[in-house]
Parts: structure tokens; C-alpha cells; sequence
């Protein structure tokens, strides 16, 4: 039995290499969300349909991160014009609740369809092989990785799809402000309220604002609930690649201690920032280690208890201050520094107390379980077409298989092909916002049957099976 329980956790540690992203009203009713105080004013910006442009969407993309960005770069290729909404005043440097994104076949193909493919290449690192190392002896084997991965700090990735945004005729790119919610104006469209008060009217939205979406919070039919797993991980920081390491190389090191529940993979950092190292651990190794207990996740409870402005900001300090909380525990990094060097000898060999001091614990892996209301099928779409969410907001999912971004680019794609294909089956050389809605709503229909499966699949690597 327990040779079994060592080759699924064995499995799972090589499938997430090969795949990996490391450490990441009942129909269409009024907005949940509660008005931001001040006078409402009308972003000067803003897209506007008049009465000689009725038919032509105005498209609003809030988000601006790898999905949302591809998604409007898609539209301007079919004339489509869009405002993409970030938060972020400026791409967010490297930091300790950075990730490494990893893009497979499937995001690499995205990031072509929008002919980003070239500068990626340019800006990531390929990734060749999966090396196992051995904790006690040091020696290493290599795994080739063929077509090899491209690696990207999340920072580097953004930017390197921005530089091809900004140069856009059909995009608006609004930084510094982030999407507070989206209400209906009767049958003429949408109002996006910004986190400053002002206003963008629109035809449709796109909802790429994350794992704790806005948009998707402002329509109860977008039914949810945050899925908790019972893993977690610790990350640290290296400031250089340990000699006679190869920086195209991810590395596992797993304990021969059959009874420690845990696994280590690290991994050169794209831009020369030296080596991320995640320790990713299931609950079994808290049992017997309880210092290693994660932070406080935000619970289903709380996640559904509604949307007002005083629980948003409970929520945004929740996410921003917990995941750090650990940094100011001291006895983090002795602990860790103890525990690897009793478990894994010939790599604790490789690290100094700088690199334990970065030492960082997560919050355990969750994942966004959409539902299906009153017995309907799950959909991605408003039930009239005109909000569609993409990325996290449609289908967050837990990092052990490394295809949260990978799939959310693909959905970009996958939602600006659902309007090309209604486009040339109503023979139409221009979108109508009518033939928009009809593309959304068939992509809200198929998209979920494609991203579930995945969904559960990377859930059930961050559970350890008995």
C-alpha cells in the first residue's frame, strides 16, 4: 500500500513538471455589488455607442493580464474595438507571491493565433528537460521535454503582450483602475463601474479580472463556489542557479521517507533572476509537521456571504496579507532549514540561510467550481450574450498540472473564434452587437465542458489519494 500511495505522489510530482505553472438574478439581473461613494462621472475615455453606430459592439475587457490582453488583440483583428480595464498602474516586479508561468503546446498556439508567439520566444525561456535529483546523493537525471516549454515570470509575460496592445488602432488600454461592477442598462447595454467612480457605457464585457472576479460577482446567475484542497506549498527565493545546474531544467527532489508527504521542484527564473523553489506539501505532512499549517484560506462561507463594499476590502486584505503572514513568523525558515536537512541532505547542502529567510507560506490550493441555476446547464455567458468571462473567472484552477494560464489564453482564442464563425454564418463583413451576443452565448455553452474536466483532473493532483 504504501509503494502505491509513493507512485501516485510520484506521478503527480512528474505530471506537473511536465505541464507546470510554478510557484502560480436568476437570469440577467441588477448588479449585487454596492455603488462606490462619490459622483459618478463619465470616463473620458469611455466607449460610447451613438445613434449611428446602434449596431457596431463596444466591447469592455476587465483585466488585463495574458487572457484578457490576447482577447482584445483577437478583436482588433476583426475590427472589433475594445477598452481593456487593469488595475495595476504598472506590471507588478518580482516579488515573493510571484509565479513562473510555464505555456505548453496549447498556450504557445494561443499566443500565435495573435501573432505574439514571436515576441514571447524572445522575451521566455524554454524549458528542455525535467531533471530528478537525488536527495541524498546529489546525482541528477534528465527527462527531455520535447516540444520544450517556454517559461515566463508572470511580469515578463504581461509586458511582452502589452508592448503589442499599446500599438493597436481598435484597443483603449486604461491602467490604474480596477472594475468595482457591471449593472445593465435595460436593453441598450452595460455600465462598467471603475474603482474611481467614473463610468464606461458598453455593449458587452469580457470578464478577465480573476480567480475573485467582479464581473462575474455582479450577476447572480454566475453561480460559484471556491473549492478548497487539502495541499499547500512554501516558496522561496534563490539568488543564483547552484553550480553545475542547467537553467533550461525544472528539478524535482522528493524525500525517500516514505511517511514525508512532500516534494520540492526548482526552477531557473526567466531574466536571470536566479532559482524559485517551491516545497508543495499535502495535509498528511501537516499532521506531523504543524508548524507547516497554511494560512487561513477565504472559505466558500465567505466567499458567498455577498458582495458589499466593506467585505471587498476584507477579501482584497485576506489575499494580499495572509499569503505573506508567514514572512514575519521567524521560526519559518528554521524549520524549514531543520526539516531538509534531516529529509533531503544533498540539497539543503545547496542553500544558506539567505535563501531560508525567504521562506514564504502559501494558502492552500483552491479552485472556482461553477453551477449550473435552476437545473441549466453551466455556462461562461450571460443568458443574453453580453457578458462572457475568460481565464480565472470562468475556471480558476489549482496549480498542480500548470494549465491555469495555458487554458486561459486558449479561451481568449476559443471566444473571439465563436465571433468569427457566427460573423461568416450571418455573411457579415462587420459585427452587429447582435451577432456578438449569439457568439458569446455559444461560447458560455461550450467552453465549460472543455475546462471542467481539467478543472477537476488538476484538483484531484493537489489531494493525496490513500
Amino acid at each position: 500500500m504504501a509503494r502505491m500511495k509513493n507512485s501516485a505522489l510520484f506521478f503527480a510530482v512528474i505530471t506537473l513538471i511536465s505541464n507546470s505553472l510554478f510557484w502560480n438574478s436568476k437570469a440577467y439581473g441588477t448588479s449585487m455589488l454596492t455603488k462606490p461613494p462619490g459622483v459618478i462621472k463619465l470616463a473620458d475615455d469611455g466607449i460610447q455607442t451613438t445613434s449611428n453606430d446602434q449596431q457596431r459592439p463596444a466591447v469592455v475587457i476587465c483585466g488585463g493580464g495574458p487572457g484578457g490582453l490576447l482577447a482584445s488583440i483577437l478583436l482588433n483583428k476583426i475590427g472589433i474595438k475594445s477598452t481593456v480595464v487593469e488595475q495595476a498602474m504598472e506590471t507588478t516586479p518580482w516579488g515573493i507571491r510571484s509565479y513562473t508561468i510555464i505555456l505548453n503546446e496549447r498556450g504557445k498556439n494561443s499566443l500565435e493565433r495573435g501573432e505574439c508567439l514571436k515576441a514571447a520566444m524572445e522575451t521566455g525561456q524554454e524549458r528542455h528537460f525535467t531533471v530528478i535529483f537525488n536527495p541524498t546523493t546529489g546525482e541528477t537525471k534528465g527527462i527531455p521535454k520535447s516540444p520544450p516549454n517556454l517559461a515566463f515570470t508572470r511580469p515578463l509575460l504581461v509586458e511582452c503582450i502589452e508592448r503589442i496592445v499599446i500599438d493597436l488602432p481598435n484597443v483603449t488600454f486604461r491602467k490604474g483602475v480596477g472594475v468595482f461592477g457591471v449593472t445593465q442598462l435595460g436593453e441598450s447595454g452595460l455600465r462598467v463601474e471603475l474603482e474611481d467612480g467614473s463610468i464606461i457605457n458598453a455593449t458587452h464585457v469580457i470578464g478577465a479580472d480573476g480567480k475573485w472576479s467582479n464581473v462575474r460577482r455582479s450577476f447572480p446567475s454566475f453561480s460559484s463556489t471556491m473549492v478548497t484542497c487539502p495541499s499547500s506549498s512554501v516558496h522561496m527565493n534563490m539568488a543564483s542557479i547552484p553550480k553545475g545546474w542547467d537553467s533550461n531544467g525544472s528539478y524535482i527532489i522528493q524525500p525517500t521517507n516514505k511517511e514525508c508527504k512532500f516534494y520540492i521542484i526548482a526552477s531557473a527564473l526567466p531574466d536571470d533572476r536566479g532559482m524559485s523553489i517551491s516545497m508543495i506539501y499535502y495535509d498528511q505532512t501537516v499532521e506531523k509537521y504543524p508548524w507547516l499549517e497554511p494560512p487561513k484560506s477565504i472559505t466558500p462561507k465567505n466567499y458567498d456571504e455577498g458582495w458589499n463594499e466593506s467585505l471587498q476590502k476584507t477579501q482584497k486584505d485576506t489575499i494580499e496579507n495572509t499569503t505573506m503572514s508567514r514572512m514575519e513568523n521567524s521560526e519559518l525558515s528554521g524549520h524549514m532549514k531543520t526539516l531538509l536537512k534531516e529529509e533531503l541532505p544533498a540539497f539543503s547542502a545547496l542553500l544558506d540561510d539567505e535563501v531560508y529567510n525567504t521562506a514564504v507560506a502559501r494558502q492552500r490550493a483552491t479552485w472556482l467550481q461553477m453551477e449550473g441555476r435552476d437545473g441549466k446547464a453551466i455556462t461562461y455567458s450571460s443568458v443574453d450574450g453580453r457578458v462572457s468571462l475568460i481565464g480565472d473567472a470562468a475556471h480558476a484552477m489549482t496549480a498542480s498540472m500548470g494549465e491555469g494560464c495555458n487554458t486561459a489564453l486558449e479561451s481568449a482564442v476559443k471566444l473571439v473564434d465563436s465571433v468569427v464563425a457566427a460573423m461568416k454564418e450571418k455573411k457579415e463583413t462587420s459585427c452587429t452587437t447582435d451577432t456578438m451576443s449569439l457568439a458569446f452565448m455559444r461560447y458560455g455553452a461550450s467552453r465549460p465542458k472543455e475546462c471542467i474536466s481539467l478543472q477537476e483532473l488538476s484538483a484531484s493532483r493537489s489531494t493525496l489519494t490513500k
